[in-house]
């Protein structure tokens, strides 16, 4: 009785609108209808979840927090392949309805989607997570709010970690983008400015992970792991 189908029409209509809402703005991450990729989003999405499955694995986490989901690739991997409780947040309505889409279509068990703006009041009101994932982010809030806002920020989210940290943000070189002036320099090391920041919210044993490819292309990220 909890699994009731679609009837064949609302599914249908469900399904058309899905995919013109998929045409209507660039996807950052990869979309799958009937368990096969349908659009690709950006290519080092499927790099870096091998990154964080190793960390979910190697720590044994069993409960998954996504701030910043997107179209939900990273929320549903944790759930399909490390069987977490899987929760994405993000203010995104076009992301977070694409990603809802997802997960009622594919009957993705124990993962989920909250519309929410990532700020100290929101975070205040959050659970604990085991493994907590915060990437490409930061530098948009960093730019509008500030360094210390942003230290801010991330010590709240240190507070509802349990186990394990993965971060990644933009940097003061990815010259392209309008926000990068906006972001304090983090000179000739931008990697190593940013273990400082980490370190300077409280976390520990902030180690790289890995490296991917800027949203232009023009530089390479630093993926983190940190403790809290």
């Amino acid at each position: 009785m909890y699994n009731k189908p679609f009837k064949k029409l609302p599914e249908l209509l469900f399904r058309l609108y899905a995919w013109q809402l998929k045409k209507s703005y660039p996807n950052y991450q990869p979309i799958f209808n009937k368990g096969k990729l349908i659009a690709g989003g950006d290519r080092s999405c499927f790099d870096r979840w091998e990154f964080i499955k190793k960390e979910i694995i190697r720590y044994k986490a069993k409960s998954f927090l996504d701030l910043g989901s997107a179209e939900g690739y990273y929320v549903f991997q944790a759930a399909k392949e490390c069987h977490c409780v899987s929760l994405g947040v993000d203010a995104d309505i076009r992301r977070l309805a694409m990603a809802n889409h997802q997960l009622i279509l594919e009957k993705i068990n124990s993962a989920g989607f909250m519309f929410g703006v990532i700020d100290e009041e929101f975070l205040e009101k959050i659970p604990n997570f085991d493994a907590v994932i915060f990437m490409s982010v930061m530098h948009h809030i960093m730019s509008s709010k500030g360094e210390e806002y942003s230290r801010n920020i991330l010590k709240r989210i240190r507070s509802k970690i349990s186990k394990f940290l993965i971060f990644e943000m933009g940097q003061s070189d990815e010259s392209k983008n309008k926000w990068a002036v906006k972001l304090p320099d983090m000179g000739a090391d931008p990697h190593q400015w940013i273990v400082d920041f980490l370190i300077s919210c409280g976390f520990s044993n902030v180690i790289e992970i890995g490296e991917s490819d800027s949203y232009q292309k023009d530089r390479k990220r630093a993926i983190f792991k940190a403790e809290p």
